[in-house]
Parts: structure tokens; sequence; C-alpha cells
């Protein structure tokens, strides 16, 4: 995880928040690192699938139609994963038509979970909230495909700047939670709706395109819906989730 803990060293290094750090790079780099683990780990898996004549079937995973409660447990890594997972699963779901369909967003040779929102934690620390929390899901409905991703830092950091290239609007607020930067930009021939709430304790960005492809380094996004799955007020929304952060237990939207 050395691409990881590099891409974050301004983020959780006391001093002046960072400006140029951006949560594409920090899951660019997130990636990079699991894919060269799943290379590693491919070939051993192969040889036993091989040696046991197993064939490797992977069902796509089903959204549940109504809320579930959210364990409270976060003791653990693995305690807050579920917990946090469970609530980003629970507020995009209410955000999103009845009939849409829901897959998960996975780089090559990765195996998508059962539960498409579960999230993965890359470790850069030893506490259970020392980790680059993060996942994306292609959104399916009569309009087309589009995308919902999540990502949560740790430490306290500013948001990504107003006037980055092919933006098309920004502004920022402060709210009871911290505060709040509100970005349209252009991604390839996408478009994208992204907040990002900066906590006492972490960093959280929302962000929704009008593409089912996966974002990635050097890929041009094809627009695949006439506009992005979420608007920018509801990807406002899923920043102010209550849960996502250390003092997030409550609060209003």
């Amino acid at each position: 995880m050395e691409d990881v803990r590099t891409a974050l060293t301004e983020y959780v290094t006391e001093g002046e928040p960072p400006l140029g750090l951006t949560g594409e790079a920090v899951l660019s780099a997130a990636r990079l690192s699991r894919r060269r683990h799943l290379l590693t780990g491919a070939v051993a898996v192969i040889v036993v699938v091989l040696a046991l004549g197993l064939a490797v079937v992977v069902l796509p995973g089903r959204a549940p139609v109504a809320a579930r409660p959210c364990p409270t447990a976060v003791d653990t890594r693995s305690a807050l994963v579920d917990r946090l997972s469970c609530l980003v699963g629970n507020a995009v779901r209410a955000l999103l038509p009845s009939d849409a369909g829901i897959s998960r967003l996975t780089i090559a040779g990765e195996t998508p979970p059962a539960d498409p929102f579960h999230l993965i934690a890359d470790e850069i620390g030893p506490a259970p909230r020392d980790a680059i929390f993060h996942m994306g899901v292609r959104v399916t409905d009569a309009r087309g495909s589009g995308s919902v991703y999540v990502l949560i830092l740790p430490g306290g950091a500013s948001g990504p700047p107003c006037g980055e290239v092919d933006e098309i609007s920004c502004r920022s607020e402060q709210t009871p939670q911290g505060g709040l930067w509100l970005s349209t930009l252009r991604t390839g021939d996408a478009v994208k709706n992204r907040v990002a709430l900066a906590a006492p304790d972490a960093l959280v960005q929302f962000w929704s395109t009008d593409s089912g492809v996966l974002e990635q380094k050097d890929v041009r996004l094809p627009k695949q819906r006439p506009e992005p799955t979420l608007t920018l007020d509801q990807v406002r929304a899923l920043a102010l989730t209550p849960g996502l952060t250390t003092g997030g237990s409550g609060g209003s939207r």
C-alpha cells in the first residue's frame, strides 16, 4: 500500500490542508495497489481451481427493497466496514427508483461482493478508521446507465478546491457537520456531480456520473444517460448522511 500512503501523506500530516490531491488520485493509487495484489494471487487461485476441477460462478448481488437496520459496532475495521457499508447502501438506495439495477464497478480480476455497496478498506494505519474506505456502483434505469461513488479518508482535510480543469460549476458552504464543496465537472464525455464534506475527523466524498463505466486514470468516460444518476442536491444529501464520521451520528441534512 505504499502508493496509497504516499498519496495520503498530505491528508494525514498536520499542517495546511491539501489543495492539490483529489479523491480520484487517491482511488487511483488504491486501485493500483489492489491490482498488484490481485495479480500476485491470481496464479495461485488458477492453480487451485484447475487442480480441483471447480467452476467459479459469480452471481450478481440483489438489492433489498427496504432499508435494513445498520450495525452499531465500530471497534474493529471489519465492524466499521459493515456499518459504513450499510449506511451508504441505505442512503443511496433511498434516492434511486425502485426498479433501478445496481451492480458493483470493479477493476480487472476483482470479484464483486454480494452486497454491491460493501466498502473496500485499504489500510493505512492500525486504528479501525485508518483506512481509505471506497466503492463505486453502476446504476441502470430507463434513462440509461450512470454511477455513484463514495470515498472516505481519515483525518481533517479541505475539500477539492474550486478552479479545477473542466469545472462547470463550484461553490462551498458551511454546515454543522463541516465545510462542503459542491462541484459539477466534465470527465471525458461524461458529467460528474461531486460533493465533499470536510468533517473534523474525516473527508467524505460522494459523486455521481452519467456513465456506467468505472472511472480510471487515462480512461475517457462515455456518456450513457442524459444526466448523472443523482443530482448535485442528492449527492449533497449523501455527503451529509449521519454516521459516516465519528461526530456524524445525528444531524440534519
